[in-house]
Formats: structure tokens, C-alpha cells, sequence
């Protein structure tokens, strides 16, 4: 079967956009040059997250110029009705051809909050699961007009097919819920056991539910060139090109953030040798090395637009693979053989040039596993 790909479309894009000065500017017709790159590149689809642009809409964009591949796009359960939602979906792949997936967030306190969405961790779970159940039964149903001399309907395409959910879970309620809600269970890639104990969870919980998954995915950045000198040095340009001040500023406020001030980036201590290693040597005014990043299973600690360097050990998504084809190739092998993975979500920034690299040196790879 191989590995499916999918690549990040998304506005939060540029040189380095963990920066502002590393960040493009908010641009249709790149958005367009992005999802035709993706879409002739072979990819399998693209996940369409939730920045400051509405992803329901910046799907429907690419999808008018793009033919074949489909759209990962996030929606949180309850912030649309379900009625509306489905409307909306099955407008979508009557048109597009069914390309549409959703990667279902039930989101945090910070983001709901500012929609008047109060509503306790657990709780969400809860509402979701209804929500999802009420989706799936509204698309199923078709839409019809509201002007009986029109009598037009939507129908859903044919085959019984469904919009497949994705998502993921790390709390007891988040897990519980993803076992009987999602199709396809997402974690953000990290080491081999901890990729294998995130996946035999979820697959326990879907079990519990008499459920199983089609597709146990990862996201990841990634850095691929013909040589291994070549791809570090990529590598190394992303902490360069953003400079050790922005760096330092990143993490002291995410430091400040997390300890509501009682410590900032020059008292902050690791939870092990390793990261201890970087904040030491920022804390001295000198970048860490790509040796120095080095978390093993083929993965480098870097910085992503979502994600500082994860100096916190907390499970940050700010890693990369970075190295040749066939060495990439072969840490996805193993890693799919250990765990069962099934799909990535990759990306790289600029978002269209990484694109092309992927598309080039591991897709066809990546399809003969």
C-alpha cells in the first residue's frame, strides 16, 4: 500500500516563518502556486489548518484549481452547526469530487473562548461525539432546496462514502472519543516508542468500541536533499536565517509563559542533558548544532511556524526529518514497520520549494514501501 503524503497548505508561510520578518504576507495566488504544486506533485492531499484564515474556505480555493488531490481540512466540533457543516461538505465534494477529509479539533480554552464556547475539557469530548454522529447522519440524508418549484438535491457520492475523520486524542476523554468518533487517529511524530505507545492506545481505545482504524498518521517537518551535507545545512539555515536574538526571545517568553513569570530562559532548567545542552549554549549566544539536535530514528529538534524548539520535552511537533532520500526512506520503514503508520503530513518552509524536493526524492519512494 505504501505511505500516503500529505503536505501542509496554509498562509503561515516564508522563508522562516517563526519570524515575522521570515513570514510572507497573507496571498491567494500563492496559496493557488501552493496547492498546484501539491496537487501535480503527487502528493495524496494536504492538511488545511486553522490560522487566521478560515481553512473551510482556503480548501474551497485550491480545490477549484487543483484535480485530484484531497483536502485535510480542520474544523472544530460545535463551533458550526452540524445541518450547516454537512451542507457545506457535501457542496464541496459535489463539486470537487468527493476530495474532501476533516481533521476534527476540539481545540483549547485559549481559541474557543474567543467564539463564546465555554465549555469543560471533558465536556467537549462529549458534545463532539454527538456532533460527529448528527454530521455523519445529515450527509448521509443529501440536501434538498428550500424552494419547492426547484426540486434540486445534493446527494452524497456514491458508494456510501462518508467524509472520513481524523484527528487525535492524548487525554483519557480525548482518547476515549477519538476510539469511537475518528477514522484515522494523528499524532504529531516524535521517537519510535513514542509513536508505539500513542498508536497501541489508540488502537486499544477503538477496540474498546469495536471500532478499528484505516489510518494511523504523523506530522513532521522535513528536510530532503541528494546529499546528507546538503540537507543539514538546509537544516542549520533555519535557526541561522532566524538568528539567535528571535530564538532567544521565542523561548524566553514560551519559558515565561509556562512558569507565569517565575523564570525566564537563563533560569529555566531542562528535563534532560540534551535540551539542558541547547538552552546552555543560547544562554552563551551560540546556535546548537545539528549533532547537538539530534533525537535519533532519523529526527532533528527544530522550529516550525507552530512550534518553538521543544526545550520543554512536553511532545512538541517541532521535529524534522533531514537526510538523503534513502535514509529518510528508510527511518519511514522502520518507523511503519514497528508502529503500523500508514500516512505523513510533512512540511517544510517556503512551503512550494520544500514541496517540489519532497516530490521529487520521496514520494515515488515512499509509494514502494
Amino acid at each position: 500500500m505504501g505511505i500516503k503524503t500529505f503536505w501542509y497548505l496554509t498562509q503561515a508561510d516564508g522563508d522562516y516563518p517563526w519570524s515575522p520578518d521570515g513570514l510572507f504576507p497573507v496571498d491567494g495566488q500563492r496559496q493557488i502556486a501552493l496547492a498546484k504544486a501539491i496537487d501535480e506533485g503527487g502528493f495524496d492531499g494536504a492538511l488545511v489548518a486553522t490560522w487566521p484564515n478560515d481553512p473551510f474556505i482556503s480548501a474551497t480555493w485550491a480545490a477549484a484549481h487543483t484535480s485530484r488531490m484531497k483536502f485535510l481540512v480542520a474544523v472544530y466540533a460545535n463551533m458550526t452547526p452540524a445541518r450547516l457543516l454537512a451542507e457545506k461538505a457535501l457542496t464541496f465534494d459535489a463539486f470537487s469530487g468527493g476530495r474532501l477529509m476533516i481533521n476534527s479539533v476540539n481545540g483549547r480554552e485559549n481559541i474557543l473562548t474567543k467564539y463564546d464556547m465555554f465549555v469543560e475539557h471533558d465536556r467537549r469530548y462529549e458534545l463532539g461525539e454527538q456532533y460527529w454522529s448528527d454530521f455523519h447522519r445529515i450527509y448521509a440524508e443529501g440536501t434538498e432546496s428550500n424552494f419547492p418549484n426547484t426540486p434540486l438535491r445534493i446527494e452524497p457520492p456514491a458508494g456510501g462514502h462518508t467524509v472520513p475523520l481524523w484527528g487525535t486524542g492524548d487525554s483519557q476523554a480525548g482518547l476515549e472519543n477519538a476510539g469511537k468518533v475518528l477514522d484515522a487517529y494523528l499524532i504529531m511524530l516524535r521517537e519510535t516508542p513514542f509513536v508505539d505507545a500513542k498508536f497501541t492506545a489508540a488502537r486499544e481505545s477503538a477496540a474498546a468500541a469495536g471500532r478499528e482504524y484505516t489510518d494511523f498518521g504523523a506530522l513532521s517537518g522535513v528536510i530532503v536533499r541528494p546529499t546528507r551535507s546538503e540537507a543539514l545545512d538546509r537544516f542549520r539555515s533555519l535557526f541561522e536565517d532566524a538568528g539567535i536574538d528571535r530564538i532567544s526571545e521565542v523561548l524566553n517568553n514560551a519559558v515565561r509563559r509556562r512558569t507565569h513569570g517565575q523564570q525566564d530562559l537563563r533560569t529555566f532548567t531542562a528535563r534532560d542533558a540534551q535540551r539542558q545542552g541547547w538552552v546552555d549554549a543560547l544562554n552563551a549566544g551560540k546556535l546548537p548544532e545539528p549533532k547537538d539536535l539530534d533525537l535519533g530514528d532519523g529526527l532533528y529538534a527544530g522550529i516550525t511556524a507552530w512550534s518553538p524548539l521543544d526545550i520543554f520535552a512536553t511532545g512538541s511537533s517541532a521535529v524534522y526529518y533531514a537526510g538523503t532520500p534513502d535514509e529518510i526512506t528508510g527511518h519511514v520503514r522502520a518507523l511503519r514497520d514497528k508502529t503500523g503508520l500508514t500516512s505523513l503530513i510533512l512540511a517544510g518552509w517556503p512551503l512550494i520549494d520544500e514541496a517540489k524536493h519532497v516530490a521529487e526524492h520521496l514520494i515515488p519512494r515512499f509509494r514502494e514501501l
